[in-house]
Formats: C-alpha cells, sequence, structure tokens
C-alpha cells in the first residue's frame, strides 16, 4: 500500500455524493443525513479504511420531470474522475428512464464507479402529499441510506442475495427497502478484499507518470486493474447485445440472408482460403468495434487533466464491452448461416453456383460461405448499431443493473 492514499496507517476511500439540479429542503437533507448514516455505517462494518465522503451540489446540471441515466453518467464521470474519487453517487429528484424495467428507483455502472440514485419514487409525497415533513425526511433519508449502500456494494462486486433483509437483495418496489437491513460477513470480507485494491496509489499520482507515455500508461494502468475492468465486463452482460440492438441485430441478420441467396456469394467465398477469411473476420470485429465506441462517444477524455487510471478503466471496459457484444453477435450469425446453408443448399446447387470451383462442396467449404456473410452482415450490422439512440447504446453498454 502507497502511503499517499493513508491517513493514519489506514487506506483513504474518497466517495463523491453529487446532489443534481434543486432539490427541495426536504431532498437536500435527506441526502445530507443518509450520507453521515453511511459514513457511520461504513466506519463499523469496514473501519481499518478511513472514508472521506464529500458532497458537490450541480445546480447547473438540467434535472426534468423525467432523466436519462446515460447523460447523468456521463456528467458524473467527467466530474468524479476530475475529483479523483473512488466512488460516485448522483442524487436527482427526476424520474430516472428505465430500459428494462417498468421504473427504476437507481442506476449502476460499474464501468464507470457510480450510481445514480432517484428520489423520486421514494419520496413519500409521491403518494401523499399531506405527508408531514418529519414522516417525509425520515422515511426518505433511510431508502437513500439503503439504495446507497445497495450501489456501493455493487460497484464493491457484490451479487444480488435471496434474503429480502440484506442490502443486496432485488429491489421489486420501493416497499421492498424497508427490509433491507445489512451485509453478511461473506460479503463485507469479499467488499474488503475489493476496496485493498482500489485503496493504491493510482498510477497518475506516481511521480515517475509524467514521463510515462500513453501506450504505456495504458497497458500499466490496464493491467493494475484488470480485476475492475473484468468486474465492468461481466456486470454489462455483453452476451445480451443481440437482443438490446434490434436495429444492430436485424441490419446484420438481414444482410447474412440476403447474401447466402446470392450465388456471387458463394462463389468468391470458396475461392478464398480459410486463413483469409478468419483473419478477415478478426479484423472486422476491431473495425467495427472502434466505429460504434467512436460513434456513440463512449470514450471519456480527459485532456485538461492529463490521463487517469479511471479514464483508462472506463475506455478499456467500454472497448471490450463492445468488442465482446460484437464477437458474439459473429458467433450467432456464424452459427445460423452455417445451419441454413447446409439446411438448403445440397453439393449440386452448390457446385452449379461457384461455376465447378466447388465440385466436392464439403463441411469446408460451407464454413468458408459463412465466414464470409458474417464478416460483411457484422459491417452493416455496425452501421445499424450507429442509428441506435445515443442514450439508449450509451444505457446498454455502460448500466450493469436497474435498481
Amino acid at each position: 500500500m502507497s502511503e499517499g492514499k493513508e491517513i493514519a496507517g489506514r487506506p483513504l476511500l474518497e466517495v463523491g455524493l453529487i446532489i443534481v439540479g434543486r432539490p427541495d429542503e426536504i431532498d437536500r437533507r435527506a441526502i445530507v443525513a443518509a450520507r453521515e448514516r453511511m459514513r457511520e455505517y461504513l466506519n463499523t462494518v469496514l473501519p481499518e479504511f478511513v472514508w472521506q465522503i464529500a458532497t458537490v451540489s450541480r445546480e447547473d446540471v438540467s434535472a426534468s420531470i423525467r432523466s436519462e441515466p446515460s447523460a447523468l453518467l456521463q456528467d458524473g464521470s467527467h466530474l468524479r474522475d476530475t475529483e479523483a474519487w473512488d466512488f460516485a453517487l448522483m442524487f436527482t429528484s427526476a424520474d430516472l428512464i428505465s430500459r428494462y424495467k417498468p421504473f427504476a428507483l437507481a442506476v449502476i455502472s460499474s464501468a464507470l464507479d457510480l450510481a445514480v440514485i432517484s428520489t423520486n419514487r421514494i419520496d413519500p409525497h409521491t403518494f401523499d402529499m399531506a405527508a408531514p415533513d418529519g414522516e417525509r425526511l425520515g422515511r426518505l433519508t433511510d431508502s437513500l441510506y439503503k439504495l446507497s449502500l445497495h450501489a456501493l456494494g455493487h460497484l464493491n462486486g457484490l451479487k444480488q442475495h435471496p434474503d429480502s433483509d440484506n442490502l443486496m437483495c432485488r429491489v421489486s418496489s420501493p416497499a421492498a427497502l424497508d427490509a433491507m437491513q445489512t451485509l453478511t460477513q461473506a460479503q463485507l470480507s469479499q467488499m474488503r478484499e475489493n476496496l485493498h485494491k482500489i485503496a493504491d496509489l493510482r498510477l497518475e499520482e506516481r511521480h515517475e507518470s509524467s514521463r510515462i507515455s500513453r501506450a504505456r500508461f495504458y497497458l500499466e494502468s490496464g493491467w493494475l486493474n484488470r480485476h475492475e475492468i473484468l468486474d465492468a465486463l461481466s456486470h454489462a452482460r455483453p452476451w445480451e447485445f443481440p437482443m438490446h440492438l434490434m436495429r444492430f441485430s436485424a441490419a446484420a441478420l438481414s444482410t447474412m440472408l440476403i447474401l447466402l441467396m446470392t450465388a456471387e456469394t458463394w462463389h468468391l467465398a470458396v475461392t478464398q482460403s480459410q486463413h483469409r477469411l478468419w483473419l478477415t473476420l478478426g479484423l472486422t470485429l476491431l473495425l467495427t468495434t472502434a466505429f460504434v465506441t467512436h460513434r456513440h462517444r463512449l470514450f471519456v477524455h480527459r485532456s485538461s487533466h492529463g490521463l487517469s487510471e479511471q479514464s483508462v478503466i472506463t475506455n478499456v471496459s467500454a472497448s471490450l464491452i463492445v468488442l465482446s457484444g460484437m464477437a458474439t453477435m459473429a458467433g450467432l450469425m456464424l452459427l445460423a448461416s452455417f445451419v441454413v446453408s447446409v439446411s438448403l443448399y445440397s453439393p449440386a446447387l452448390v457446385a452449379v453456383w461457384t461455376s465447378g470451383a466447388a465440385p466436392d462442396a464439403g463441411l469446408t467449404q460451407y464454413l468458408l460461405v459463412d465466414l464470409l456473410v458474417t464478416t460483411l452482415g457484422l459491417l452493416i450490422g455496425a452501421l445499424g448499431a450507429s442509428f441506435e439512440e445515443q442514450h439508449y447504446f450509451r444505457h446498454v453498454v455502460f448500466v450493469d443493473e436497474e435498481t
């Protein structure tokens, strides 16, 4: 453990609370009270760390009646990176637009180490305008405190817990927050292990970092934070991309089916080497990943402050998430095209379409065609993905959980 991240011999952990917009007085007091309860709980269950929790107001960030979580996450990630916080929690009075559930009390992003929490549906005024201020403050404080700890647990790799009294249980409604109480010793041990890794001195804080090239900084920072990057990749579930990104899937699969019905495709494919087609598919995966990440502005830029470990974590995680999603789609297309081609196209028909280039159409020739149509389908699919609504695409990539 580096001395620069210690206070009185204990590792320092910094958490930023960002109050978005202009909440009313009760909301603001509830956030401050929840912060103090969270600090007291963390100091009790994880006393080996020094918990520094700062509160920042961002009145310049508009808070409409309903807000896109991805837009708030983007604003919060820049502030979190500038302030060099280990974690950040954003609080808004706006109702969060949910993509996977009827509603969301909070959205959490492991790639950004950030969560957005809404007071909208947990505020007693939502269902009882006559609720006394004291009752409203107490219930709102309790709900915000539990949602904050739930988000912090998720950002430290904790999974959902089946018990309703556990802070990591599945939150099915605002009322479910009432039963949530604490974390188990096993969960605290897992958090403790992860927090020790996070509390290490950042690469940009070391004296020699000013002399490190950009490429070397990315390599070293990516290796040092590989566990966080892998956690972000796992939480993002990129294997679900084909289901969530329908324009991408529709464009890719439509292209695949059209190409399979074209004789020129078969003739071109069987005259190529398998090695060349596999290499072309690999290069296409890299190209489409770069195109989509640039098109949807998934990278964090920190030009005024230099490089940072968090920006590397975010950028590498975003790249790997998109690359894994593309690879999943490629795998599905390769499998689907292989099944369709073998089932519907006889060797005799293939021989006619290829003008004798493949007189004995075996599985290898079918695979060559499938590799070609998968590659071209992926290219067209990437164009389809570029037309996905940007907030939605960023939500799919960055949001791990809607609570």
